[in-house]
């Protein structure tokens, strides 16, 4: 072969070869794309079918957030309208963490002068891992709020939620009102008891946030609003709670007390005007206190049951306010010929002073409040009818006040009575009573013999604007009408010529009784560890005595110095009286006809039901 063939045949069979490589390159090439082309192709049907709705969400998570719309709790108002409880917006700060990032370091040394908190604590909240939201500051200012919004700092927000709000003052009422805590939840008092009633329904809210995971103006819509709480109107009158305070902690301070407790109602609705509970710290201020010693404190009332038990024995028809008898300075109690008397001695002398016999009527044991004249007609009674009349009278039980942690005091089962015992609970001492029992036991003597439960409670007002009045439980007779209005005869003598003439009002007839009791002590007795006596003294009554419109309360703890009821309780329960009659215009006496019927035009105040109508 020519050299010219020779060299057109490699040129032929190199130019084969390169097109074979050609040919196996164009179909990797091509096999690439339709790999790819199937690639892309199962990633966008992966995407916008398989997947959609869940891109979709992630795209509208990243861009809305759902927040809960806090209802606003409902207005605590007293009687007459007046605000005492209500809730306004609080600013609040609070981060993102996850925004914030690596800038929370510099962020807590920024913001801990401007919210008052130590900047470690600022950087642990601001480095929660994987939180979305964390608190800095909760009750922020206003001078908090704008410093903050001026360095509009990347990942740190403002908002708002409701805070409680006491415009009488936080100590105001504090046991009774109670108190709501930083989430607007009632904790103590009212608040905590009615909270089904006060909270509000919760709602939601979508926002639509920007880059930095801030709010975009006009960017929120209302899914499901919040509904407002109810509001609660107490029975409590803000001027007499006013001053019930101003005058309970002034005469603590002047005697040197341990505290005080007052209440004053209508003894013929059980509505509650004012109630105030006095204590004396270590550092020696005085202060309400934040549990309700009116409902929750035992005490021995001393002398003032002496009324219940002489109403047990006149209304059993023993004995009437002239009825006269013998009655000796000392009386010996036995037990099975045995002195069991626990902590008590079994030999009672009128107060260690030996007069001899007497001739002493009902009236006159009850104005000189003596010990064995009232024991002498207990026995007469029999402890079976005397501790049928304490249950009846409602001791050893709740009132049914509706208020938390009320205590029902202690009567002894009647099969565990020594020998001494009738003589002691007639007279006020191994009965545990709290204040708003032994006062609801004079309110039914004031009431004509009828028993009606405390309420603080006047009406609820829904979100709807419907308005709920509430009534007291059902009434029950405890005595006879005519028996309440010998009793009351006989305490508006111990208030005109007995022990509680202190507790008078000029102008007008007040029937009371004074009582002076020991307190037991922890080791069981009433000495304490020095030897030493320690004293709860009382004073209870209702006042216009022909017909009762208001009654009180008063009772002087620990008073150092004179412990008698009849120099310590009794001056403030005057004081009070005078000013409760002047601020509800009730008229004096001297324009009343003491009878049987207990008719009056005294004054304006609403009493709602008649004792009578009531006994119906």
């Amino acid at each position: 072969m020519s050299p010219l063939f020779q060299k057109l045949a490699v040129a032929q069979m190199s130019n084969n070869s390169f097109s074979l490589q050609n040919n196996w390159r164009l179909v990797v090439l091509i096999a690439f794309f339709i790999i790819c082309a199937c690639f892309l192709g199962w990633r966008l049907f992966y995407i916008q079918i398989l997947t959609s709705d869940k891109r979709v969400q992630f795209g509208v998570d990243q861009r809305l957030y759902e927040s809960v719309i806090e209802g606003e709790r409902g207005r605590i108002l007293d009687r007459n309208g007046d605000q005492l409880a209500m809730s306004f917006p609080q600013p609040f700060i609070y981060a993102d963490p996850q925004v914030v990032g690596d800038l929370a370091y510099e962020y807590s040394l920024l913001l801990s002068p401007i919210i008052d908190r130590k900047s470690k604590y600022i950087f642990a909240d601001l480095k929660t891992e994987g939180a979305r939201f964390a608190y800095l500051q909760r009750d922020a200012t206003l001078e908090m709020r704008t410093t903050i919004e001026e360095l509009n700092l990347v990942g740190i927000y403002i908002d708002e939620q409701p805070r409680r709000f006491y415009s009488a003052g936080d100590y105001f009422a504090r046991g009774t009102i109670g108190e709501a805590g930083v989430d607007n939840q009632g904790i103590s008092g009212l608040e905590a008891q009615y909270d089904e009633y006060l909270a509000g329904k919760s709602g939601l809210e979508v926002a639509e946030r920007n880059q930095y995971g801030g709010t975009i103006p006009n960017g929120r819509i209302q899914i499901e609003p919040a509904t407002q709480g109810a509001d609660l109107y107490l029975t409590l009158d803000r001027a007499l709670q006013s001053q019930v305070e101003l005058e309970l902690g002034a005469a603590i301070e002047e005697m040197n007390a341990g505290g005080g407790v007052v209440v004053i109602s209508k003894p013929a609705t059980g509505e509650i005007l004012a109630m105030a509970s006095m204590v004396k710290t270590v550092d020696g201020e005085i202060v309400t206190t934040s549990d309700n010693r009116a409902v929750t404190w035992i005490y021995e009332p001393g002398s003032v049951m002496k009324s219940v038990t002489f109403a047990a024995v006149v209304n059993e028809g023993l004995a009437h306010p002239d009825t006269s008898r013998e009655i000796d300075d000392a009386i010996e109690l036995y037990d099975e010929e045995e002195c069991v008397g626990d902590q008590y001695d079994c030999t009672f002398t009128e107060l260690g002073l030996a007069y001899g016999t007497q001739e002493m009527t009902v009236e006159d044991i009850l104005v000189r409040s003596s010990n064995t004249g009232t024991i002498t007609w207990a026995l007469d009674l029999g402890k079976e009818r005397l501790h049928s009349y304490l249950v009846d009278f409602g001791f050893n039980r709740k009132t049914d006040l509706d208020f938390p942690y009320e205590a029902s005091g202690s009567l002894k089962d009647l099969k565990n009575w020594s020998g001494v015992e009738i003589a002691t609970t007639g007279m006020g001492q191994g009965i545990d009573v709290t204040p708003i029992q032994m006062l609801n036991a004079y309110n039914t003597l004031a009431n004509g013999g009828v028993y009606v439960s405390p309420q603080l409670i006047q009406s609820i007002t829904h979100s709807s604007g419907e308005r709920e009045y509430v009534t007291s439980n059902p009434s029950r007779r405890v005595i006879e009408e005519q028996t309440s209005r010998e009793i009351t005869r006989m305490l508006t003598a111990v208030v005109s010529k007995g022990t509680a003439k202190l507790a008078g009002v000029p102008g007008y007839e007040v029937a009371a009784k004074t009582g002076t009791a020991r307190k037991v002590q922890s080791n069981g007795t009433y000495e304490d560890e020095e030897g030493l006596y320690h004293y709860a003294s009382t004073v209870v009554g209702y006042f216009p005595s022909a017909q009762p419109q208001l009654s009180m309360i008063v009772i002087i703890d620990e008073p150092a110095g004179q412990f008698y009821a009849s120099e310590t309780a009794a001056p403030l329960f005057g004081e009070l009286a005078s000013w409760a009659l002047r601020h509800y215009k009730i008229s004096p006496t001297s324009s009343l006809v003491y009878s049987a019927a207990g008719q009056s035009d005294a004054g304006d105040i609403t009493l709602g039901k008649t004792a009578s109508e009531i006994a119906q």
